[in-house]
């Protein structure tokens, strides 16, 4: 029956077996709670208490599972939604502890995991049972994220220290915090950049972060159509415009790209990774400026091409040497998020081109020591 099941996804089938294979491995019973659930690794887990579940790590595997265990799949969208904090956000994670990071939140790909999920399996009830909160976790974003220019910037809350645990302090209210609310904990886009603790967020307008917000009001549009929710998607429609609007701020004509501007100075940073490819999630990006950004940028040995890719910083960036954690390494969440923008360009070579190099990568390491 194994075999039977493999057997369906013809040439893809080793790229099916490794990745059940590791989501099954990861899957744990969480006794104290009631419930199977998915967390990013054991080690993670052996270090939190039990489990730990992360922001989009969670509502990557609910998708993932959809393709060989419904079960699995609504159990980690639902669970990791459900750590929803009382201020509206879904938070960076959550511990067996019963920590959870109070002042921040992670990549808002919740809504766009549940959509592709329901692609696959067809049932409506998961999207009336996640809906309301999605939608909340939406606002959160456009309340407490939001620019008056419509871009959106990474931040962290300040909160009260109650039982003086480590992430009651560390890098709260500071750019440190608002790193990892990007999922991107070290990433040198964000090195040197102030801190507003005014605002909460850093000084630095973020082309990801906008995209991925665009994403998810036209991902949580479709979920509203499919459930009879029309009357919440001229908000929606509202918010999407506001922020693309937000995002042409940020387009560079003399360099073809979308880059981070900083809002204390207003000059662009040059500092540059995957995530300036979300761009390509708004309706507004022309052809002409998509084929500009795989032409100038994606193609760019400099900046991202290679046999190994898409580097998680740009191949010139001063800091690509160091191949610490999201200093130059390749992760999946960024070729599968860039991925999903170029589903919505005219660019079917680049899509091609980077669906084939990322299944050679991640089969390097399965065939070689599984």
């Amino acid at each position: 029956a194994y075999g039977e099941k493999n057997a369906k996804y013809g040439a893809l089938q080793e790229l099916y077996e490794a990745m059940e294979c590791a989501l099954s491995w990861d899957t744990i019973y969480d006794a104290k709670n009631d419930r199977v659930v998915s967390p990013v690794s054991r080690l993670w887990s052996i270090g939190s208490g039990g489990y730990v579940l992360f922001c989009w790590d969670n509502f990557f595997a609910g998708f993932m599972a959809s393709l060989g265990n419904p079960q699995l799949a609504y159990s980690n969208l639902r669970e990791i939604l459900n750590e929803q904090t009382a201020d509206g956000f879904v938070p960076n994670f959550a511990y067996a502890t019963g920590q959870v990071s109070a002042d921040r939140s992670q990549p808002p790909v919740g809504s766009t995991m549940l959509l592709e999920t329901y692609r696959v399996l067809g049932e409506t009830w998961i999207i009336e049972e996640m809906y309301d909160d999605l939608l909340r976790w939406n606002r959160w974003f456009a309340e407490h994220r939001m620019n008056p220019s419509g871009a959106l910037c990474w931040g962290s809350e300040e909160i009260p220290v109650l039982y003086g645990n480590r992430w009651e302090s560390e890098g709260v209210h500071a750019t440190y915090g608002a790193a990892l609310e990007s999922g991107l904990d070290n990433s040198p886009m964000y090195d040197d950049i102030p801190f507003n603790r005014e605002t909460n967020r850093l000084e630095l307008e973020d082309v990801g972060l906008t995209g991925l917000y665009i994403l998810d009001c036209r991902s949580l549009i479709e979920l509203a159509k499919i459930i009879g929710r029309e009357a919440d998607i001229p908000e929606l429609a509202m918010q999407m415009e506001k922020a693309c609007g937000g995002l042409e701020m940020l387009w560079d004509e003399e360099n073809g790209f979308y880059y981070n501007r900083r809002t204390d100075t207003g000059e662009f940073s040059r500092r540059i990774s995957p995530t300036n490819f979300y761009a390509l999630f708004s309706p507004l990006v022309s052809t002409e400026r998509q084929r500009r950004m795989a032409d100038e940028h994606y193609y760019n040995p400099e900046e991202f091409y290679g046999e190994w890719m898409l580097p998680s910083i740009a191949r010139n960036d001063p800091a690509y040497p160091d191949q610490e954690y999201w200093r130059g390494r390749v992760w999946a969440p960024l070729n599968f998020l860039v991925y999903l923008a170029l589903r919505e360009t005219e660019l079917a070579d680049v899509r091609k081109d980077l669906a084939e190099k990322s299944k050679k990568l991640f089969l390097k390491e399965w065939t070689e020591h599984r």
